[in-house]
């Protein structure tokens, strides 16, 4: 892939504001005309999401407004919105990452992933159906990752070109290895509300959803979930970079940790068409350490989360000190990740995510 790729500094910001540490998800920002509509999401006291705008700029700004679910049936399951996107009538269309408490010898949980719509800018959210979930009685507590009991979810959506499929890549935690890591499921937009005819990428194909069936994994795992250290790809953040005519995906990578999913890097991947997965270039590192939920959101006045060009803000739990800038024909030097520790967001931030 003839692409390169360059982490630089920039003025530290920040897409939440007090009293959140961190963002706790990856964070959907849209802007209509230039003014930002961030949704940030945090885990205490259960997974729940914030709205927040901003009046001066291309960054958000103002104070943090909780989200309302309005017809939720389980609100003791926290519910993080980590993707949206806005319809051409207005109408936004959303996506939840769900977490089931599972009593194990500590509290663990069982993520899945469900959809939602807003009909006043993100305000308040209808639940309209689930997209991947498997029974709370498959939980297992012999994980010992420190969080997850199996389950789907750390994911981002986006739609392709001409908006005619969602492609959603999500975080597979299930019990069997062959399909955990990051995986992708598709459906037609014009099926979005309640979101029908779902394909998964399997088997070098994409075939209808029936059951509890798995997709086979884009970037698959090294060391499963059920370890204590696994080694593995997960929290994909994926936008179009219109300058580069590409799709990116930003991964995170976990490797020996101590029941902590320790962050070790975050990599980066391209493909010029979502409707085939197996177009996915290797992932090459660009962070060293750094923080959960990598996520590049564009600059420009329309521009988000799923939208960039040439240059874009470079995130990682909500924090920036950096632009991320892409090069076409790739570089006559060597760039070498990142270097990000707890230090680092302690002297950028006087905080740190972790």
């Amino acid at each position: 892939m003839d692409i390169a790729v360059e982490i630089v500094p920039a003025p530290p910001l920040v897409l939440h504001a007090p009293p959140l540490r961190r963002t706790d998800a990856n964070s959907p920002l849209l802007r209509q005309g230039g003014r930002p509509l961030a949704f940030v999401s945090h885990y205490l006291p259960i997974g729940h999401t914030y709205r927040r705008t901003g009046q001066c700029g291309p960054w958000p700004d103002g104070p943090l407004d909780a989200v309302r679910l309005l017809d939720d049936r389980t609100p003791s399951v926290g519910k993080w919105i980590q993707s949206v996107w806005r319809c051409p009538d207005g109408r936004l269309f959303g996506w939840y990452h769900a977490e089931e408490v599972v009593p194990c010898t500590k509290p663990l949980f069982l993520p899945h992933i469900g959809a939602l719509r807003s009909d006043d800018e993100g305000r308040s959210w209808h639940l309209i159906g689930d997209l991947l979930r498997v029974p709370y009685a498959e939980a297992d507590c012999g994980y010992r990752n420190g969080f997850l009991t199996g389950g789907y979810g750390d994911f981002c959506a986006v739609a392709d070109r001409p908006a005619d499929w969602f492609y959603l890549h999500y975080s597979a935690y299930v019990p069997d290895e062959s399909v955990q890591g990051v995986s992708v499921l598709r459906y037609p937009v014009a099926s979005r509300d309640p979101p029908t005819s779902l394909q998964l990428w399997r088997d070098g194909r994409w075939q209808p959803k029936v059951g509890r069936q798995d997709g086979s994994p884009v970037f698959g795992v090294e060391r499963g979930w059920r370890h204590r250290d696994p080694a593995a790809w997960w929290g994909p953040a994926v936008h179009y970079n219109r300058d580069l005519d590409q799709f990116v995906m930003l991964l995170n990578w976990t490797e020996k940790g101590d029941g902590d999913i320790v962050q070790r890097g975050v990599f980066v991947s391209f493909n010029d068409d979502l409707a085939d997965p197996a177009g996915w270039s290797r992932p090459r590192r660009i962070v060293e350490g750094g923080s959960w939920y990598p996520q590049a959101i564009g600059l420009g006045p329309d521009d988000g989360d799923t939208s960039a060009g040439t240059e874009a803000r470079f995130f990682m739990s909500g924090y920036s000190a950096w632009t991320i800038r892409f090069h076409r024909g790739g570089s006559p030097r060597h760039i070498e990740p990142l270097v990000v520790t707890r230090q680092t967001f302690i002297d950028l931030f006087d905080a740190a995510p972790w």
